[in-house]
């Protein structure tokens, strides 16, 4: 372990000191992780030498160690004008009352006992980060009038300028604060921020009893309760709704800490406004289930309401028809007169559909122009034919839009439950092979399914058996899009994506062929083909002298559970000789919908072997916002259906900011996909994003066009003024 920062002005650097190297480990994780700049030493004298030289905000010191102990090394700090001012927190097993008197009596401004808690360590660091601050800007300030007073007047002025430093911190936080005086169980002070929030003025507070006020019942100070939180230091009591005076009850995070006055023990209450972040979860929430766009169910929910209205089937010897449909020509229309009445089209197609059902069927939205009925409860193939006609009736009807007179049609493929499937997914295949076959046989028509269908089902038939042999033939073959820093303009990785030249087909897209490669059961085997020559190609561009740049990868679920993917991945980057921290794993959000206790586990294990894990196209389909916090996550990337319309739709740009600002407040760094505007990468450099990958910069090139840049940058060109890509842009010098 090494952590050599250099002297840094970010308020945030810590210098850890701990002869145990385990226990270095452990606080070094926890801090790093919540964005601390970290330097370590092993004993006293060398923390005394670094001290010196990093000036650090904060020490965080053992007690026990060779040589000077603890003790003696912060009475040192403490002589030293150039490191006096540096607060020092014990981080020691001592529990003693007497230990902790002569840690706070060689100069400790706090105490924290092993083993720590994070919480604890976390908010006491904080606070000491917050007053140092205050006193760095207070001391600059005062520093002229401080040489002039005598000593006396320097002793008095420094108590009023510590009391004035905690008023104004108390006065001026966002967080509502009440102090609680534990024997009486009174409120002894409460900060602005707590009276407006109640709808009171402070001095209505202040010799209250808490049970008194209307709303605190859930928080107790009994002895109990005082009890627990004198061991604890800091207990979270959870998200709860409080009620003022007067208005609706504001949504507030509230945690409990304690300490003791000179007179009395004190329990401080902290109340945060977490309204915005309630609604930017209800947002995502809803955008989990739902299509940003049109407002219809998405992939997710419909998989839902077609299982339920299956297994209804099932009991009841009924039919579930699945109607798959796209708009003809929508490209076209799309291309040629804007996104906006794109967009606008594909509301009002999402409008006429609901139009045509029963309350009891569902319309959805895959993507695109792509569109699924889902009928329960049927009594014959006829009933899902005459919503069909239907459909078409209404799609045929012309479409005033952005004062034009569009007229669109659709071509419908309809599947039956029992008949062509017995699950969604079954389902949704037959009707969308039945589609093509509808769009073939002349469009603005529909098709049911049967296995007798021409070209689509055909085309799928030769692409599903020759896909068997792709690998062993040399047909696949994997590309490299550069992903770009925001900030900086720095290339800092590449995305590997995979590609089949078919012998007659040509390049086959990948929505086509990876389904067939998971259905097949073929995909454990192509994508361990995927993560060696990854590995391999990055670690020949790191040999070469190039850059050193992050590879990332694509799991499927397949291969992440049914495959021994931490021991491949582990393989393929010994064989390789590629450092893990070069690695990045990118998982889709199917992993965290099922066996979430294996799914922790096995990204721990992934962790553990030092490689990087990101979620690929968030905001598609994620399920629940208690993963993300649960998963060992580093990355998320944002799906270039939002980046599409971020610059076009107002939703679409706040959908962005929560994500980006939920990513900011878990720690996750965040990649946009599919940028291909300089407007999108503005707005998205605006909102603080961390990289972006696209048409923009470049699409998808094979590894020896990519060498080539890499040798440009090598001979100190720059990306401002690369030309070597296809689809490359000049970037802002």
């Amino acid at each position: 372990m090494q952590h050599n920062p250099v002297i840094a002005a970010s308020g945030r650097t810590i210098l850890l000191v701990d002869d145990n190297p385990v226990n270095l480990g452990v606080a070094v994780d926890h801090l790093e992780q919540h964005g601390f700049e970290i330097a370590v030493a092993l004993g006293g004298e060398e923390a005394l030498e670094r001290a010196s030289f990093l000036q650090p905000d904060l020490i965080l010191l053992d007690v026990m160690m060779p040589g000077i102990d603890g003790f003696e090394t912060c009475w040192r700090l403490k002589q030293n004008p150039e490191t006096q001012a540096i607060p020092v927190i014990f981080m020691t097993a001592l529990a003693d009352v007497a230990d902790k008197v002569q840690a706070f009596g060689a100069g400790g401004v706090d105490y924290v006992s092993k083993p720590f808690q994070v919480e604890e360590l976390l908010a006491r660091v904080n606070t000491h980060l917050a007053l140092r601050c205050a006193q760095q800007q207070l001391a600059t300030r005062n520093q002229a009038l401080q040489a002039e007073i005598d000593a006396r007047r320097a002793v008095e002025q420094a108590l009023v300028a510590s009391e004035s430093r905690y008023r104004r911190l108390f006065e001026t936080a966002n967080d509502g604060i009440l102090l609680l005086d534990c024997r009486s169980r009174a409120i002894t002070d409460a900060n602005p921020a707590m009276a407006r929030m109640l709808g009171r003025l402070p001095d209505e507070l202040i010799g209250r009893r808490l049970a008194d006020v209307p709303g605190f019942e859930r928080i107790g100070v009994s002895p109990t309760a005082v009890e627990d939180l004198r061991k604890a230091r800091f207990l979270h009591y959870g998200d709860w709704a409080l009620q003022p005076a007067s208005g609706a009850p504001i949504d507030v995070e509230v945690i409990g800490s304690f300490y003791q006055d000179v007179n009395s023990d004190i329990v401080q209450l902290n109340f945060r406004d977490i309204r915005e972040r309630k609604e930017a979860e209800a947002r995502i929430r809803y955008l989990a289930h739902h299509d940003a766009l049109t407002g219809l169910p998405n992939r997710t929910m419909l998989a839902d309401r077609l299982g339920v209205a299956i297994a209804h089937a099932r009991r009841d010897g009924e039919m579930v028809g699945v109607l798959m449909l796209d708009l003809d020509h929508f490209k076209t229309i799309n291309d040629s007169l804007g996104h906006h009445v794109g967009d606008e089209l594909l509301e009002a197609v999402a409008s006429r559909l609901r139009g045509c059902l029963r309350e009891s069927d569902t319309a959805a939205r895959l993507g695109g122009d792509e569109f699924v009925i889902a009928l329960s409860s049927l009594a014959e193939a006829g009933d899902a034919e005459r919503v069909a006609e239907k459909v078409l009736a209404a799609i045929a009807e012309p479409f005033l839009i952005d004062g034009r007179s569009l007229h669109v049609g659709t071509s419908i493929g309809i599947s039956f439950f029992p008949g062509d499937g017995e699950d969604a997914g079954a389902l949704l295949q037959a009707a969308d092979t039945a589609m093509y076959a509808a769009k073939e046989n002349g469009r603005a028509g529909y098709k049911i399914f049967s296995k007798e269908l021409s070209s689509a089902a055909q085309r799928w038939h030769t692409l599903s058996n020759d896909v068997h042999g792709a690998l062993a033939r040399g047909e696949f073959a994997l590309h490299y899009q550069p992903q770009i820093a925001i900030e900086d303009g720095v290339l800092t990785g590449v995305e590997a994506l995979l590609r089949w030249h078919h012998p007659t087909e040509g390049l086959v897209s990948p929505a086509l062929f990876i389904p067939l490669l998971e259905e097949r059961g073929l995909i454990v085997e192509v994508g361990r083909w995927v993560l060696e020559t990854a590995c391999r190609q990055c670690a020949a561009w790191h040999a070469e002298g190039r850059p050193p740049l992050r590879i990332a990868v694509n799991l499927s679920a397949q291969q992440f559970y049914r495959g021994d993917i931490v021991a491949t991945v582990n393989e393929a980057l010994r064989v390789a000789g590629l450092a893990p921290q070069w690695l990045e794993l990118e998982l889709t959000e199917s992993l965290t919908l099922d066996e979430t206790d294996t799914t922790l586990r096995i990204m721990q294990d992934l962790k553990a072997l030092g490689v990087t894990l990101s979620l690929d196209d968030f905001g598609t389909g994620w399920s629940s916002l208690s993963y993300l916090r649960r998963f060992p996550l580093d990355r998320i990337k944002i799906d270039r259906s939002f980046v599409r319309d971020l610059t076009t739709h107002s939703s679409t740009a706040a959908i962005v900011h929560s994500i980006l600002s939920l990513a900011r407040n878990l720690g996750l760094d965040c990649v946009a996909e599919g940028v291909e505007t300089r407007e999108q990468l503005s707005h998205l450099q605006r909102e603080l994003c961390s990289e972006f990958q696209g048409f923009l910069f470049s699409e998808a090139v094979p590894a020896e066009d990519l060498s080539k840049l890499l040798r440009l940058l090598r001979s100190g060109g720059s990306l401002a003024t690369a030309t070597i890509l296809p689809k490359l842009e000049r970037l802002p010098a």
